[in-house]
């Protein structure tokens, strides 16, 4: 054999243990008696009679109850700020993204109201949709 067909042959293996590592999730153990259980050898692994323990996965959204304790912060934040008197601010959150709409009576209200949920953690994005209202 000559060794571009070894090279092949040596990447198709790794590509199938790779394919077959993707699929395998690990369970634990599936008995009670957790003493008499033994952790998997490599061995077993590489022969695809052990499960692989899948990585551990994060979430970097916060969950829809969040989103709902989030606006409701900026909200009473905005309600209890003296500058934002006379504003009529609704808040919204989905996913950590904020969204400002409503009426403002200036630049300046539309600019605390930002900072205000700014300020909350768990704000990922404000999307500041307020208008400025001038009568």
């Amino acid at each position: 054999m000559d060794t571009s067909r070894i090279a092949n042959a040596l990447a198709a293996a790794a590509l199938a243990c790779a394919l077959l590592a993707c699929e395998r999730r690990f369970t634990g153990p599936t008995h009670h008696n957790t003493a008499a259980s033994s952790p998997p050898q490599a061995s077993d692994v590489a022969a695809g009679r052990a499960p692989i323990p899948a990585a551990p996965q994060r979430s970097q959204l916060p969950a829809p109850s969040s989103d709902l304790a989030l606006a409701s912060r900026i909200t009473s934040a905005i309600l209890s700020d003296p500058g934002m008197a006379g504003a009529d601010v609704s808040v919204n959150s989905e996913h950590g993204v904020v969204s400002l709409t409503g009426n403002v009576k200036s630049q300046e209200q539309a600019a605390i109201a930002s900072a205000l949920a700014q300020r909350e953690d768990g704000v990922m994005r404000i999307d500041n949709h307020l208008a400025l209202n001038t009568q």
